[in-house]
Formats: C-alpha cells, sequence, structure tokens
C-alpha cells in the first residue's frame, strides 16, 4: 500500500514541530527511515498526533482503513511482552480480530513458522527465549493479525548470523510474495544500504532527502556537507577511485569483492 503524507502541520505548544510536511512511502517495497525522529511517522500512522493536512493510503483517508492495517515491531524491552507465556502473548493480540478460536490457532502456528518457529513455542515460557528468539516472536505476532504495512525498528538487533539471514529472507518474502509495505528505522545506515528500496532521510524534522537507496548516495557532496554517514561500501570505493579504480554501484559486499577482484586481473594484464 502506498502512504502519501501531505502538507502535515504539528504543534506543540504553540510552535511548529512539523511545517508542510510532505512523503511519499512506496507500496510493496522496503523503505528505510534515517536520522532524527524516526517515531513521528509511526505516531502519524497509529493516529497519535494531531496534525494538519493529509495521509493518504492507496489515495484513501487513512480513517477509512481499520486497526490491523499496520503492525509495528520495536526495539526489544522489558516492556515489550505484557504476559508470561507465548500463547498468552499471542492472544492479548487476538483482540485486534474478530475470529473464531479455531481459526486464529492456525493464524498463529502459520505466523510462528514463517519467522521459523515451531509450534511447541506456544508452550514456552517467554523468560526462557533467548534474545534472537524474542525478536522472532516480536515479528510472528505482528504477522498474525495480516497487515498490509510492517513498521520495524532496528529489527536485526539481537539476532545471529543465521537469524540475521532468516529475517533477511522473511523480510524479502514479505514483500515480493505477500506485497507488504516495509518501513525500516535505523542508525545502522551500512544495513539500510544493503537492504532497502528507498531512502528517507530526516534532519531537523524534516525530509533532508527522500529518493531510490542507491540514487541517494549519488550526491555524496550533499550528505557530506549535511553530516550524514556514508556506508562503508560507498566510502570503499570513494577510495578506490583516489587509486583511479571504478567500482561497480553495488549493495553487495559479495558482489563488491567480485569486482575488486576482476579490476586486479585485468589491471594485471595491462602490466
Amino acid at each position: 500500500m502506498e502512504i502519501k503524507f501531505l502538507n502535515l502541520s504539528i504543534k506543540e505548544k504553540s510552535k511548529y514541530i512539523v511545517n508542510n510536511f510532505n512523503l511519499k512511502i512506496t507500496s510493496s517495497q522496503i523503505t528505510g527511515i534515517y536520522q532524527d525522529n524516526w517515531q513521528l511517522i509511526l505516531k502519524l500512522l497509529l493516529n497519535k498526533l494531531s496534525y494538519d493536512g493529509e495521509i493518504l493510503i492507496d489515495n484513501k483517508n487513512i480513517f477509512e482503513y481499520n486497526d490491523n492495517l499496520i503492525s509495528y515491531v520495536l526495539s526489544l524491552n522489558e516492556k515489550t511482552f505484557l504476559t508470561k507465556k507465548v500463547k498468552d502473548e499471542f492472544f492479548l493480540a487476538k483482540k485486534r480480530l474478530n475470529e473464531y478460536e479455531k481459526s486464529y490457532i492456525q493464524k498463529i502456528v502459520a505466523s510462528l513458522r514463517l519467522v521459523g518457529l515451531e509450534e511447541d513455542y506456544l508452550e514456552k515460557d517467554i523468560y526462557t527465549l533467548s534474545k534472537s528468539e524474542k525478536k522472532l516472536l516480536q515479528i510472528a505476532l505482528a504477522l498474525v493479525v495480516n497487515p498490509d504495512i510492517l513498521i520495524f525498528e532496528d529489527p536485526f538487533i539481537y539476532l545471529d548470523k543465521n537469524n540475521f539471514e532468516k529475517l533477511l529472507n522473511i523480510l524479502f518474502e514479505l514483500k515480493r510474495k505477500y506485497k507488504k509495505t516495509i518501513i525500516i528505522y535505523s542508525q545502522d545506515i551500512n544495513m539500510l544500504y544493503q537492504i532497502t528500496n528507498n531512502l528517507v532521510i530526516f534532519k531537523d524534522n524534516k525530509v533532508l532527502i527522500s529518493d531510490k537507496t542507491k540514487t541517494v548516495f549519488k550526491d555524496l557532496l550533499f550528505l557530506k556537507d549535511n553530516h550524514i554517514e556514508l556506508p562503508e561500501i560507498i566510502q570503499f570505493k570513494e577510495e578506490a577511485l583516489l587509486y583511479g579504480i571504478k567500482l561497480q554501484n553495488t549493495k553487495s559486499v559479495n558482489d563488491l569483492i567480485k569486482d575488486v577482484y576482476k579490476n586486479v586481473k585485468e589491471n594485471k594484464k595491462e602490466v
């Protein structure tokens, strides 16, 4: 689902904290949000801020949609889970649905399996789970209501390498197969560069730049002037240019290594 924020203005204590805010988030893609006050987007979508202007989803006013439209996964803390058992946590989420218990159990099992957890997790105590398992449980809880829009805060924190790859595959599957619109906030610019289709950079409650992720990093002088950190891959390419080596525009470290190897071989031939 495409999300549009049109001419939004927000006041706090008679002072504008946001004025004439405009942003489009593309449907069925992964959009990264970088820099300050990212929760502004979350609060607006959850109707927790008063504003002037419009928020449109697929060109309809956001108020026309039900509560199941959006699910979010915030950073883990001691208040993340409200019950002791996994199954009890799922039945708290059931309040968002009007379905028979049998149907809901099927949805729970499907959500658990989608993130790589089996049905027996329902009987486990949450405190016995590892941080990686808790993060995957958070995502399963977000998915059980089948939302159209998913919002993540630093989704890869606490995940080991295997679960990092697992979650990465889950996000790509949610985007490609299930056509979910995914928003990821993080201060990890390397991760955002690697996995997002689009990137929004906020600064001082304004959209500094919003575009396809690769396009965002074409004007490096603009980013440097605004003190925006560059991904390590971009920095490496910049260093390579100083030695007359022009590398491919890729997000993948593996592809970058292949390109470096290719350049080394070609230079050897010239010698």
